[in-house]
C-alpha cells in the first residue's frame, strides 16, 4: 500500500509542475557577476556587481541580470527546426552619439562582451574583471 502512495505522490508533483510551466519542467541557477569596463585598453575597473540568474527550460534559457537598481533579460528562444532567436535589452554599455561604432557578442554562458568605440565591456560571471589584456581582445569595431 505504502509504494501506492508514493507513485501516487510523484505523479501527482510531475502534473503540477507540468501544468505550472505549460508542460515544460524549467531549472534555475543564481550566480554571481561582475560587469568590468576598459577603455583604450587600460586596466579592467569593476563598474558593477550583481547576480545573474539563469533559467533553463525546453526551448528556452533566459538570463536575468540584476546590479541592484538595475535589471535586463535576455532571451535565447529555441525553434523546434532548431534556429535560436535572440531577444535583449541591447547594449549594457551607456549610449553617447559620439562613441563610434559599436559591437555586442552575447554568449550562451550568460556572458557578454561589448565594444562601444575604445571601451570594452565585459559581463563576466564570478566576482573578478576577466584575466585576459583588455588590449589582445578582439575589437569588432577597429578594423
Amino acid at each position: 500500500m505504502r509504494r501506492n502512495q508514493i507513485a501516487v505522490a510523484a505523479a501527482a508533483s510531475i502534473a503540477t509542475l507540468s501544468a505550472a510551466y505549460g508542460g515544460e519542467v524549467s531549472t534555475s541557477r543564481q550566480h554571481p557577476a561582475v560587469v568590468c569596463t576598459s577603455d583604450g585598453g587600460s586596466p579592467w575597473i569593476v563598474k558593477a556587481r550583481g547576480t545573474l540568474t539563469r533559467t533553463k527550460s525546453k526551448n528556452k534559457v533566459i538570463y536575468d541580470l540584476d546590479l541592484g537598481g538595475h535589471s535586463y533579460t535576455w532571451r535565447f528562444i529555441t525553434t523546434p527546426e532548431g534556429s535560436t532567436t535572440i531577444v535583449g535589452p541591447g547594449f549594457l554599455t551607456e549610449s553617447q552619439s559620439d562613441v563610434g561604432p559599436r559591437g555586442q557578442r552575447l554568449y550562451v554562458t550568460g556572458e557578454i562582451h561589448e565594444y562601444a568605440g575604445p571601451t570594452i565591456l565585459s559581463l563576466a560571471i564570478g566576482s573578478r574583471c576577466p584575466t585576459r589584456d583588455p588590449k589582445r581582445w578582439p575589437n569588432p569595431t577597429v578594423p
